[in-house]
């Protein structure tokens, strides 16, 4: 069994994150947004509010340097043009143009609806209360600094379409948010379990290894490989057909999915070669798993014989790089079923 495994590094997971999200959208459309509103504020001679889009323009390139070198998170990078857009431009453009009789509640709402495409969870809900309590603020100051003569029906028709758009932008973003991230989990399932067993395929290998080097590298957690070979599954798909032989690679897999804990991964690796990965484990851990696993195939009576595997394993510790700790499991397998003289030109399919 041969396969390569390539763990990402701090740059390439950056350069994963920079590629095709909302978020970096976002900067992108924010970048040239404030470079039309640099001219714009230029001609009409507000400058104040020309400093500003100047000043997201310089966050926007900083932000983007440290998210592409994997210092800050994409979320982050998007924090510091929003919070100038939410909390800087939005009450300088309200005093400007004429407050709620103006451009800036129409803005608003684009911002609002730009929170709640780039942030998830509690912080989202944070940035949209404190926008919100800026926004109610600035009417209320808006009402109480009102000299002359205004529309008070225009008014009041503008305070409604305000809140009522706002809150079905919101909604409708996080409707479409949720049924993504559904659809996403349900896509990446499929494509990341094997059909047969329902356990873990080869394409999920490279993720789960990111994730477990990354925990080792951080010093916080040993793991460990266990190669497992069914004994003579040739011979079982010979003599009663590929119809039984799936039924013990189903079987096999059942008893995997019993006997590990809920950290650890089990992959199907084709055949009749499975691998498990097992997090925050010492050697003792690992034998008691193993052990689990034999002895729940040998409680399997549903066939005419027994079903049996070969296995190894190989703590993290005992190699520099994950292709080689696989390597070795999957050596120390062969060793295990050749000591166990299950060795035969035949036995492998």
């Amino acid at each position: 069994m041969k396969i390569k495994i390539r763990p990402l590094t701090r740059k390439q997971r950056g350069s994963a994150v920079v590629q095709n999200s909302v978020p970096v959208q976002m900067l992108i459309a924010c970048f040239f947004s404030s470079i039309a509103g640099v001219v714009l504020m230029a001609v009409t001679a507000h400058f104040l509010l020309m400093g500003v889009f100047i000043g997201i323009i310089v966050s926007i390139v900083f932000t983007t340097w440290l998210l592409t070198a994997n210092k800050i998170s994409v979320e982050t990078a998007c924090l510091v043009p929003t919070l100038l857009l939410c909390f800087v431009y939005t009450p300088l453009s309200w005093l400007t143009f004429d407050g709620l009789l103006g451009c800036t509640p129409y803005l608003s709402i684009l911002f609002i609806v730009v929170i709640a495409l780039t942030y998830y969870r509690r912080f989202q809900v944070v940035l949209l209360s404190l926008y919100a309590a800026l926004i109610m603020g600035l009417i209320v100051y808006w009402f109480l600094t009102w000299q002359g003569e205004r529309d008070m029906e225009r008014i009041v028709n503008i305070l409604a379409a305000y809140f009522l758009t706002a809150s079905i932008s919101v909604l409708i973003v996080e409707g479409v948010k949720r049924k993504n991230r559904e659809l996403n989990r349900h896509i990446m399932d499929l494509s990341m379990h094997d059909d047969l067993t329902g356990l873990l395929n080869r394409r999920a290998i490279e993720r789960v290894f990111d994730e477990m080097e990354y925990a080792y590298q951080s010093g916080k957690y040993e793991y460990a490989l266990v190669m497992l070979d069914i004994d003579h599954f040739k011979k079982i798909n010979d003599l009663y057909g590929h119809h039984l032989g799936d039924s013990v690679l189903k079987s096999l897999a059942e008893c995997i999915n019993k006997c590990i804990r809920a950290g650890d991964y089990a992959f199907r690796m084709g055949g009749d070669e499975f691998l498990l990965i097992l997090f925050n484990v010492d050697q003792e851990t690992v034998n008691r798993i193993s052990n689990r696993i034999r002895d729940a195939l040998g409680e399997i009576h549903e066939y005419d014989f027994s079903i049996t595997v070969s296995g190894g394993y190989a703590m993290r510790r005992e190699h520099s790089d994950p292709t080689s700790l696989l390597e070795l499991a999957d050596r120390r397998m062969y060793e295990d079923k050749k000591n166990r003289g299950f060795v035969e030109s035949a036995d492998k399919i």
